[in-house]
């Protein structure tokens, strides 16, 4: 009896300790329920190749997506293996080719570059082995090929990571944008040189903390990036104006609760007259949020991407891609892809990939509907 006295209070004390733990729990889950309420789930329908890694490794990044001007159903999806270099995949998901070229990171296309007495069109990848900026041309067949005079070389103080192209509507002028984990920003310029290209850096600014994703809208001329930890902000992306910089109401998980740092991978779904949507990867959460395209870029909800009959949910999406153009009947409203940071096959884990969503199966569940081309 003097013994069971005795440790009473200790009893008492743990019992309150596990009642307070208890309620702990169902708060954090009470929580992270209510963080992804309202979400709604779209599905793959197709994905890539894995990239050539092992399942644990980190190394699929950041998808391009290259139209064929004549057969669309040619078209092309390349992405970045950050441990070795670049593939390139058909609309179903095979592995065409592969470039052992470097630690590729972020990857851009834009079309109808002026080669001397011809076009082409431009693949610009951040390659990490040399603090570069590569330049490809896109073969008629998909195929890649170096392109630039000498690689555009950083002198950001820090790694180079995230990339973007940008063709101004204003002088017809092509430029890459690049940055570092630093923040830095680099924005070349791209003149043509005897069948090949260099490139001269013609503007430089700096965003408070780590950045990576960035996109431009050529028509818009506008640069959005991603501020990993903070927001998106919306820049100039004429390089003879100041770059301002505006926050993206609702970019912010303080103000959004269906977003979760970090903040990825960006692209714009283009539609005429400046209309269409900016679409990012919410890391955190292993959601996409939308917004207008046009200001002041409202949020207009989120999305995510769940187990399918033959393709499996996609979890922690680095980079992504979207167009609006029509390719095949699968895609009569264009697609999206993005990159799995989690790839599942047969219930076991596989190196990651790039997973493909129509967009019409996405922009159908908003409501109002989402426009489409």
């Amino acid at each position: 009896m003097s013994i069971s006295r005795r440790y009473y209070p200790f009893f008492v004390a743990l019992l309150l300790l596990s009642i307070v733990v208890f309620a702990m729990i169902i708060l954090i889950k009470k929580e992270k329920h209510e963080k992804i309420a309202g979400l709604f789930d779209v599905i793959a329908i197709a994905e890539t190749t894995p990239v050539p890694r092992g399942p644990d490794d980190d190394s699929a990044d950041d998808p391009a997506i290259w139209i064929h001007p004549r057969t669309p159903d040619s078209s092309r999806i390349i992405g970045t293996d950050k441990m070795g270099g670049l593939a390139v995949y058909s609309l179903t998901g095979t592995q065409l080719c592969y470039y052992p070229d470097g630690l590729m990171n972020n990857a851009d296309i834009r079309y109808g570059f002026p080669l001397d007495s011809s076009k082409v069109d431009i693949l610009a990848v951040t390659n990490r082995t040399s603090q570069s900026v590569d330049l490809y041309g896109i073969s008629s067949d998909g195929t890649l090929e170096i392109i630039h005079k000498n690689k555009l070389l950083s002198d950001m103080s820090d790694e180079i990571y995230g990339l973007c192209m940008y063709q101004s509507k204003k002088t017809g002028k092509f430029f890459v944008f690049a940055n570092s984990k630093a923040g830095e920003v680099l924005q070349w310029e791209l003149f043509p040189d005897n069948c090949l290209i260099y490139g001269k850096i013609v503007r430089r600014f700096k965003c408070p903390t780590q950045v990576e994703g960035m996109t431009a809208d050529d028509e818009n001329a506008f640069l959005f990036v991603g501020e990993e930890d903070v927001a998106i902000h919306r820049f100039n992306a004429e390089p003879d104006v100041p770059p301002g910089d505006f926050i993206i109401t609702g970019s912010r998980a303080l103000e959004n609760n269906k977003i979760g740092f970090d903040i990825e991978g960006l692209a714009v779904y283009s539609l005429p007259g400046g209309e269409g949507y900016l679409v990012a990867s919410s890391q955190g959460n292993d959601s996409y949020a939308v917004f207008d395209r046009k200001p002041p870029h409202n949020y207009l909800g989120s999305f995510r991407i769940t187990d399918g009959k033959y393709t499996d949910g996609v979890e922690g999406t680095d980079g992504l891609d979207v167009t609006s153009s029509m390719v095949g009947d699968k895609f009569q409203h264009g697609f999206l892809v993005v990159q799995d940071g989690s790839n599942i096959d047969n219930n076991r884990p596989v190196p990651q990939n790039f997973k493909i969503i129509p967009w019409d199966s996405i922009a159908f569940k908003f409501l109002p509907n989402l426009k489409v081309r």
